[in-house]
């Protein structure tokens, strides 16, 4: 019986080493790749004042409308601001009272409507400075307006904006 050495050479852990790290390396390149190439064709994501400004352009609005426009957009953020700031506390109540073992339905169903109410305030101020901001608009610039807002998939028209018509 003759004892059998062991190989001092292990190559297929050390390869598989070297293969994980360089495809961790081009995974790597590949994505600052694909961040760097974004950035460069103004694909990265668009904060609330792109979005109006994209509108805005898209629109071709003189500047009377476009002061029209940002007035309505102004509303549209504060009331919307008001909106949460006065509708958080009554559904934190009302799940306070869910959390009970015997809720008070009354109270739950007064603290619903209240937000509901609040719900309904907001839509009709938003739908006045809506409106008073499409008798600025020609009928060309209402109806791409429209269809801006309406469009599900457009990602460049203001999310507020969206929530009016749905």
């Amino acid at each position: 019986m003759t004892a059998e050495t062991p190989s001092t050479a292990r190559p297929a852990p050390a390869r598989l080493l070297w293969a994980l790290l360089a495809l961790s390396l081009a995974l790597n390149l590949f994505f600052i790749g694909g961040v760097v190439w974004m950035r460069s064709q103004g694909h990265g994501p668009m904060g609330p004042a792109d979005r109006i400004e994209r509108v805005a352009k898209e629109l071709a609005l003189t500047p009377e409308q476009r002061a029209a426009f940002e007035r309505f957009a102004r509303t549209i953020r504060t009331k919307a601001r008001d909106l949460r700031e006065t509708n958080q506390p009554l559904v934190d109540e009302a799940w306070k009272d869910f959390a009970k073992a015997q809720p008070d339905e009354a109270a739950v169903d007064k603290l619903f409507e209240s937000a509901a109410n609040n719900r309904r305030n907001f839509q009709l101020e938003t739908g006045r400075a809506l409106r008073a901001f499409l008798a600025t608009l020609n009928e060309d610039q209402r109806a791409a307006f429209v269809a801006l807002v309406r469009s599900r998939d457009n990602r460049h028209a203001p999310p507020l904006l969206r929530q009016l018509l749905e």
